[in-house]
């Protein structure tokens, strides 16, 4: 039976991330914009470590962005050391969050051109062919109301029982038009046409045998420079690897579902500025060590 060993999980981390402007303008990405006491890319991080995940791909645009991001992802602990003898345990705490285990296998892929999210599902495997894959935007943030038992663990857990699955993330909202839907088996990204009110969210967990299928599309695209056929957009996106693999093959082998996020979790959608604003002031006020400060410091502010 599979395990959480045998899931890569992929972040992507290329694009401009010009959305969030002028908040990312002079971020090597979006990603590593601050979030609570660390960063969105901590709090991503920090959930898979959490549930057990040690193989873990970020995807950048070029190498100038890698190296930003082993500089902002590398453990300092002379600076954790120097806060500590100076008193500021809660400072150096939240440093130190953002310190990888020793154990994590992290890996870098540079996809130099913006084709794509199947495109980065294929570069992605190429480094770890043995595994399935779970891509995690880091600009889909779900705050667990508990975070042992997180969506990312209970997601993990449903498709570790059947790892034929093909799993998005489901969140019941009235417009869907900017999301992906299912519909007869079927991914459809911005349906025009509400067929449900499931929107299509990451994590989305991928099986070994579609992302084969999807790094031969790759294999293809760089020997020929011909993306796929008849694409719906303009960019090769997840939703079309993903369609392309079924149909070639059999029609229930490989269920595709979405797996509903619990009422009780919280999604903050941090893709654009006023939405990581929003986020950003959540985070301060419920997930970070100072928070009853913060608070104390927004009733001052609204009572003024």
């Amino acid at each position: 039976m599979a395990s959480v060993n045998d899931i890569e999980f992929i972040i992507p981390c290329g694009g401009k991330s010009t959305r969030n402007y002028p908040h990312s303008k002079s971020v090597a990405h979006k990603s590593l914009l601050p979030f609570g006491d660390g960063r969105l890319i901590d709090f991503v991080l920090q959930d898979i470590i959490r549930i057990g995940g040690r193989h873990i791909t970020i995807v950048c645009s070029n190498q100038i962005t890698v190296d930003l991001f082993r500089e902002a992802l590398a453990t300092d602990k002379s600076i954790e050391d120097k806060l500590r003898v100076q008193g500021r345990i809660a400072i150096a705490d939240a440093l130190a969050e953002t310190f990888l285990p020793d154990d994590i296998d992290l890996k870098f892929v540079i996809q130099d051109k913006p084709i794509g999210t199947a495109h980065v599902l294929g570069l992605a495997h190429r480094v770890s062919h043995n595994r399935h894959g779970a891509m995690i935007f880091p600009d889909d943030i779900i705050v667990s109301a508990d975070p042992n038992n997180s969506h990312l663990k209970k997601m993990v857990d449903s498709f570790l029982l059947d790892d034929c699955q093909i799993l998005l993330t489901g969140v019941e909202k009235e417009n869907v038009s900017n999301n992906a839907i299912i519909h007869n088996n079927r991914l459809i990204e911005k349906p025009k046409v509400f067929y449900n009110h499931i929107a299509g969210y990451s994590p989305i967990i991928v099986p070994k045998t579609v992302l084969d299928f999807i790094e031969g599309q790759v294999d293809t695209y760089e020997q020929t420079g011909q993306l796929p056929k008849n694409l719906p957009m303009p960019e090769w996106v997840y939703t079309d690897g993903i369609n392309q693999f079924l149909d070639t093959n059999p029609a229930g082998n490989w269920p595709l579902k979405m797996f509903l996020k619990s009422p009780e979790d919280l999604l903050l959608d941090t893709g654009t500025l006023p939405l990581y604003e929003q986020a950003q002031i959540r985070a301060l006020l419920t997930l970070s060590r100072f928070r009853e400060d913060n608070k104390k410091l927004v009733r001052e502010l609204i009572c003024d």
